[in-house]
Parts: C-alpha cells; structure tokens; sequence
C-alpha cells in the first residue's frame, strides 16, 4: 500500500470498514479484533486487586468502563460492531451465584446497544472452580457460529483458549492469548515460553491433521514483536520469536514451515506501538497468520487490512497519541492501557495489495522506539485549575509553583497541591533534590495516583 493510503488508513478519524447494519454473511469480508480491555472486573465486591473492591470500584465505574468501551467497538465496526472479538483482561468470576459476572455485564450492555448478537466463550471453564484460577481471563466473541471449543491451561498462567467458528461452511480457528507480563523480566519469560511451547505444540498438531487448516493467532502475548532483538543479552530464547516462530516474512518462501506472520510488519516501524510504558512504545498486542491464510483456500487475510484503532478523546490522548488508560478514580473514565488491532478477511481469496518497496516494513527495530512529544510539547496549555478534569488525562500542561513537600515531592499551584513524578532516574534525581519552598516549573502530563492529581514529567528537558 501506498505512502498516502498509509496516512489515510491511519488518521486519527478511524472510519468503520463496512455498512452499518450489514449481517456478516452479507459482507465480502469481516473483521478481527485483538483488545485488551483492561481490568473489566464485576461488582461482587470479591477481588484478588484491592483497587478493585467497594471502596474503589462500584456500579458507577463498571457502567462508565461498559459504555466507553462500546463507543470504541462501535468505532471500529459501526452499530454493530466488530464481528470477531479477542478481548483479555476480563475477572474470572468467584461468585457465581450470587453477583453477575463480568461477562454477563458486558454481554447485557452490548445486546443494550445493539452490538453483535455474539456467540462467546470464556477462557476458563466455570463449572470447575479453583483456587488457582487467574484474576482475569480471555473472552472471544464472534457474530459467526462456535462450532468447537477448548482450553489449554499453563503453568502458573492464564490458559489458551482456542475456539472454532463457522463463516459459509469454512472453519476458522481462533487462538486468544493472554501470557504472563513483565516483558522485560528473564524470570517471566519462562512463564511466555510455556505459553509459546504449548501453542506451538497445538498449532502443530492442528496443522498434521489439517495441513491447510485457517487459523489465527491473537491477543496480549506481552512480548515485542522484536522481542528477541529488543533483549538479545537477557534472553537468549523467547516465546514469541524463538518457539512461537514470529516473522516479518509474509505469505512467501523465506517463511519457515509452520512460522507466524506478525501484522505489525505492515505499517511502518515508526507508526508500531499498542501501548506506551515509561515513555517507550510497546507491541504487546499481536495477530499472527499461517501460511494457508493466503493459499487461495478457506478464508484468506486481506491484504493490508491491518490497523491499530485509535479516537482522539475516546482510547487516544490528544496530542501525545497514547492510550487513554482506564482509572477507577472520579467514578471511572478512560478506556485502556492498549489499542485495539484490527485486521480483515473473506472467502474471496486472497489479492496482494499494491506493489511497492516493503522492504522498510520488514525492517526490525533494535530497541523500543520513545514516544515523540514534540508535538504536545508545542500545543501544550498553561496549567490551571480548571485542567484537573479527566477529559484531561494525560495531555502535556506547562505547569509552575512552589515546591510544598520534598519527599514525595509536592508542588503547590493556585491554592492545589500535585504531585511530581518521572520514571527517568536522572530526572527523579533533580526532583527530589528541590527544598520545600523553591519554585519549580516545566512540562508534565497529568495524571493522577492515590486519589491526588499529578504531573509526569518525561526527562531533565520538561524541567525549566
């Protein structure tokens, strides 16, 4: 694809793809969302994370995280939505009986507004309970009949769900994925390769019977699509690169027997970023094709179809263009701490998209990429007062006081005291050095942390 179609396809306005009351029989394609929503929890008030209790997270919150998260999928698929689902995050329920859940939330509210109808499976079986069940589990969704279901449970994990569905009498498996996070941990990185291990295992399996089954792989994977270059030194075997086969290489012979083509390799190495931690773009989020999704049988991907969904105002930071992470705090607002992905297919077969150099997409970046806030520096306001509203989390404010407390460090501003923090060490290092008394002033992006409204500042530059 095209330079200006990129730029098109991209912006910022992301336009459904397909009519807004079309049946997905009616369609010459449908769509495939990868979203992890981020803590969607229940209000039984039964939680392994204290922030998820009564005290902090109730009726009000739940209602307000439902219906952001259906303006998002509506965005992405029109009235009806998206017509596949992948979404993680969502709390096992430990209270079957006497609270609904948070699936039955979510289903009610979508069947509210109109979304789907959908056929859905959970990621962990509810007719056997256990104490070792995770906190939060998969949930896949599909406007197509399930026709076959199964978990594959991990050690000291979230299991694997794989579901079939149905599209015109073809089969398309699904593998949902959540696997353990600490992208950057060697020790958690045992745990991502038993995920890998056991999805390879299954992939391969699948494969040996069926050798031109259609599949997919997708969702949190907590891994980079670089990620065995990103930590080359720590991790001399990853799960996602090693095990898992992930690869830059599509539907050609440089692809190796039973290798995965990762989506990221089709928008441009500075445009790759689901989510942004510590002022880094991350690629946690993933959707991996086989081979046979572009062998002119079964379903087959459409060729360049591969976006990430981002509304200004809605899952998007305006002028920083990171995700606008969920926060139980003022009764909840915000969307989550990742993009959703989107990508297309039919039964048409599959067509190559427009010829073009792609070598610049199968370029593999050596590190994770910084966010670039050149440009919210430039259009940033003046704090006030009237800014402390969550309409305004995280944009990038100029902001000037009076340091009021040094450890933590406090700044008092027109009669409000916030907080000051950075994730760099050399900045945390001349923040904590300022006495109680001295003016401060710079760049931060607000944020708010224990009840209390403050300012992150990136680096040494944001200080004045």
């Amino acid at each position: 694809m095209g330079t200006l179609l990129r730029l098109v396809f991209g912006c910022l306005i992301f336009l459904p793809f397909f009519g807004l009351n079309s049946s997905p029989s009616e369609k010459r394609s449908f769509q495939v969302v990868a979203y992890n929503v981020q803590n969607l929890f229940d209000c039984d008030g039964v939680s392994l994370y204290d922030d998820y209790k009564p005290d902090y997270y109730g009726p009000t919150e739940l209602a307000n995280k439902l219906e952001t998260l259906c303006k998002v999928l509506k965005r992405i698929g029109g009235e009806k939505g998206p017509d596949v689902l992948l979404l993680q995050e969502i709390e096992v329920d430990r209270t079957p009986d006497a609270h609904p859940s948070a699936v039955d939330a979510l289903i009610a509210k979508l069947t509210e507004e109109g979304l789907g109808p959908y056929e859905f499976r959970r990621g962990y079986d509810p007719d056997k309970p256990s104490e070792k069940w995770p906190a939060v589990q998969c949930l896949t969704l599909s406007r197509f009949p399930i026709t076959a279901s199964k978990l594959h449970p991990i050690s000291m994990a979230r299991p694997i769900l794989e579901t079939t569905i149905e599209i015109k009498g073809t089969s398309l498996t699904l593998f949902n994925n959540h696997w353990k996070s600490g992208a950057s941990s060697p020790e958690m990185e045992t745990h991502r390769l038993q995920n890998a291990t056991t999805l390879r295992k299954r992939i391969d399996e699948l494969v040996a019977r069926h050798p031109n089954a259609d599949f997919l792989v997708g969702g949190d994977l907590n891994s980079h699509y670089n990620h065995s270059t990103v930590y080359s030194e720590s991790m001399k075997k990853t799960g996602i690169n090693h095990v898992l086969g992930s690869t830059g290489k599509e539907h050609s012979s440089a692809m190796k027997p039973g290798g995965l083509y990762n989506l990221w390799h089709e928008v441009a190495p500075q445009e790759r970023g689901s989510d942004a931690w510590r002022g880094k773009w991350g690629t946690l989020m993933h959707i991996l094709l086989p081979a046979s999704l572009y062998d002119q049988k079964g379903i087959s991907y459409v060729d360049d179809s591969f976006r990430i969904a981002k509304f200004p105002g809605l899952n998007c930071v305006e002028g920083a263009g990171t995700p606008m992470e969920w926060s139980n705090e003022l009764d909840g607002f915000g969307a989550s701490d990742h993009f959703p992905l989107v990508a297309r297919f039919s039964k048409s077969g599959f067509s190559k998209g427009a010829e073009e150099d792609r070598s610049s997409l199968q370029q593999v970046e050596g590190s994770l990429r910084k966010v670039d806030f050149s440009q919210a520096l430039l259009k940033a306001n003046k704090w006030g007062p009237q800014s402390l509203a969550p309409a305004n989390f995280g944009k990038v404010f100029v902001f000037s006081g009076v340091v009021s407390r040094s450890r933590p460090i406090t700044l008092t501003a027109q009669g409000h005291r916030l907080g000051l923090y950075s994730f760099d060490p050399e900045t945390r290092k001349i923040l904590f050095s300022r006495k109680k008394g001295e003016s401060l002033a710079g760049y931060g992006r607000l944020s708010r942390y224990r009840g209390q409204w403050q300012f992150i500042i990136e680096n040494t530059d944001w200080l004045k």
